[in-house]
């Protein structure tokens, strides 16, 4: 039966011996001659009939390194997952060696594998710390700016006679100029643009304005923030892959060919039941009840991420851990290619912060007996792709697109830290002191902003997982 010794070289580095006699897979390896002569259709031989010395000559060998691989990833995998202790990346051959293996007389092999581990300690940080939880109030003025936008998403939208305001939509007939009269061969673009584009001076020319009249104007100082390339595609209608580029100038006139207006939905029933959902609402004070309801729901999230952030931020400063920097620099060799200019004590010193928080996650998540399921992780995958759709559920192709990212281990590790993450900030919650801060709008939009501008620089490299049980041996 194959053995494994451990030795201790000190708290945080193992070496695992793996004793394989040939007495552990010969029997294996035996069996695995037979069938090959079995299945053996050699010219010269009867199938069936091939000596044995030709089926070990001719496949022996690359028999024997299947079995002892297989043999080696069981044991390794199977004594880790009955072990005291968790480990961090793979297992690591030490002076791998091709092997030199002889078919004929059977030997014993030894195989040596480093282990880097994860520290022993225990969590601090959560008793003796108090963090802030930003309590937003949620001000008239944006509940009144929530309503109207919402009755213009149910408004109708239509051609009018009436004077240009904000929020139309204007349709222009345009001619180039040549002068005071219109260009000879010049350019007769029509296009449309949207009120809240126009710069101020045309705004001022055509603020009373109506379908029929007619103004002239600079095309460069038609529109606010309008490059070159978006004038003479969407303005003038020119082709960028012409070949040759079509001389213009900037003088035009144009006739008001038609205003398209937005008209806001009323503030009856039927608006309550197709923005709120039918019966939910009835009243516009309830309307502005459920709109203050859904602000401050998006405000308590932010500050629960706030929160989320500080208390990490507490953790890892409390619970500052030694790591196998030898065995990390080893392993992030042995897995991966290192960028150019790149050292792997470069590698390792960008990833250390985010290995220990990924070990303290980890211990908090055991002492917690926080678990994430499967069915939890493909519900993650089916939000991320509800996003990309706007909500928008379509049945059969977005249980297609879950079941195909739950096939990639990047996504499916992805779902995974984002579902512990909210399990265990849900638990966390319940188990630190929390300090309510009455806080504005605005003011909450500054700390948001003040918390992207200090996370933004920070860019961690990848790092590896807290080995799970059974994990596969590097061959």
């Amino acid at each position: 039966m194959p053995t494994i010794v451990r030795e201790d070289h000190d708290d945080l580095n193992v070496t695992l011996t793996l004793n394989l006699s040939k007495e552990d897979y010969a029997p294996t390896f035996n069996e695995k001659l037979k069938e090959y002569r079995k299945n053996a259709n050699l010219k010269g031989f009867r199938k069936g009939q091939v000596p044995v010395s030709v089926v070990r000559k001719m496949f022996g060998k690359n028999a024997l390194v299947d079995i002892i691989n297989n043999m080696i990833g069981k044991e390794i995998a199977d004594y880790l997952e009955k072990a005291d202790f968790d480990i961090l990346g793979q297992p690591l051959p030490v002076d791998q060696k091709e092997l030199s293996l002889n078919t004929k007389e059977l030997e014993d092999y030894s195989f040596k594998f480093d282990i880097g581990l994860v520290p022993e300690f225990e969590i601090k940080g959560l008793e003796n710390n108090a963090f802030n939880w930003y309590d937003t109030s949620i001000p008239d003025s944006m509940i009144e700016d929530d309503l109207k936008d919402a009755l213009k998403k149910l408004g109708k939208q239509g051609p009018t006679e009436e004077e240009i305001q904000e929020g139309d939509v204007i349709k222009l007939s345009a001619v180039e100029l040549g002068g005071p009269l219109p260009k000879e061969g010049g350019l007769t673009p029509e296009f449309s643009v949207s009120f809240d584009e126009l710069t101020e001076d045309i705004v001022e020319i055509i603020f009373t304005k109506k379908v029929g009249d007619t103004f002239r104007f600079d095309i460069n100082n038609l529109a606010k923030d309008k490059d070159k390339v978006f004038i003479e595609k969407y303005f003038l209608g020119l082709n960028a892959d012409a070949d040759e580029p079509v001389e213009y100038g900037n003088d035009f006139e144009a006739t008001i060919v038609e205003v398209t207006r937005l008209t806001p939905a009323t503030l009856n029933q039927e608006f309550f039941d197709g923005y709120f959902g039918p019966g939910n609402v009835s009243s516009e004070e309830e309307a502005k009840e459920k709109l203050k309801t859904n602000i401050k729901r998006y405000y308590d999230n932010q500050a629960d991420g706030i929160l989320f952030g500080l208390i990490v931020e507490q953790l890892k400063k409390d619970n500052q851990l030694s790591l196998p920097e030898a065995f990390l620099e080893r392993w992030v060799t042995h897995s991966r290619e290192l960028p150019e200019g790149k050292t792997a004590s470069d590698a390792v010193a960008e990833m250390k912060e985010g290995l220990q928080w990924s070990i303290i996650r980890d211990k908090l998540a055991k002492k917690y007996d926080i678990k994430v399921e499967e069915a939890e992780i493909k519900q993650a995958i089916r939000g991320q792709i509800l996003s990309y759709f706007g909500g928008q559920d379509y049945g059969g192709m977005v249980d297609n697109m879950v079941e195909k990212m739950a096939q990639d281990e990047q996504q499916v590790n992805n779902a995974y830290s984002q579902v512990l993450a909210e399990k265990l900030f849900r638990q966390l919650k319940e188990v630190v002191t929390i300090n309510a801060v009455p806080t504005t709008t605005d003011e909450l939009e500054e700390i948001i902003k003040a918390e992207r501008a200090k996370n933004e620089p920070k860019v961690e490299a990848e790092t590896p997982a807290v080995a799970e049980e059974g994990a596969e041996v590097a061959e």
